[in-house]
């Protein structure tokens, strides 16, 4: 029993390591029959400028994978602004059915795949709800416990979004700011 869960912990892992790469649309989009949900966030305003970019991802079933970001530095040290989409996978579709916990497992292997690579540790995780959706809240250190990057993840009927945001001093504030200023358009 224990192997099992390990080998769907795993599973997800590695398929949240793939989800990573999300996206941040201001608008409708139309992907192979698959209609994005209008949506909004608020970047804030910096000298630097927001980065797109987008990735077709044939081990998830050709789902398009966008990234949006915004990074820089300021007198505070480095920090980073990013929200992301990709249709839910079929594999995960097909996981959640037969495993009840299988979303909170993927939810928290998304927020951990995605801080790990800045070196966060200490992780504390919230489920959470936009509206009557599924979601997670992570926060954890970086930065050698000098900063923070705190990141939502949700399931939208069959989309995922993660929202993060985080740096070396960043003031929660701005963070709280960025996460709260995702809202669907409809």
């Amino acid at each position: 029993m224990k192997s099992r869960h390990m080998k769907q912990l795993l599973k997800l892992g590695i398929l949240a390591f793939l989800l990573i790469a999300f996206s941040c649309l201001n608008g409708q989009t139309k992907t192979d029959k698959h209609i994005i949900p209008e949506y909004e966030v608020q970047f804030p305003e910096t000298e630097f400028k927001v980065e797109k970019t987008e990735s077709l991802n044939p081990n998830l079933g050709n789902i398009i994978i966008t990234n949006w970001i915004l990074k820089g530095k300021d007198d505070n040290g480095p920090f980073m602004y990013f929200v992301a989409h990709n249709e839910f996978p079929q594999i995960l579709r097909d996981l959640e059915k037969t495993d009840t916990n299988s979303l909170t497992i993927a939810f928290q292997a998304m927020l951990t795949g995605s801080a790990t690579k800045l070196c966060g540790t200490d992780f504390e995780f919230k489920e959470i709800k936009y509206k009557n959706y599924k979601g997670m809240e992570s926060k954890c250190k970086v930065f050698n416990g000098n900063g923070i990057i705190k990141s939502r993840v949700y399931k939208i009927d069959n989309d995922i979004f993660m929202i993060s945001a985080g740096g070396q001093k960043i003031s929660i504030e701005s963070v709280d700011n960025f996460l709260n200023s995702f809202k669907l358009k409809n």
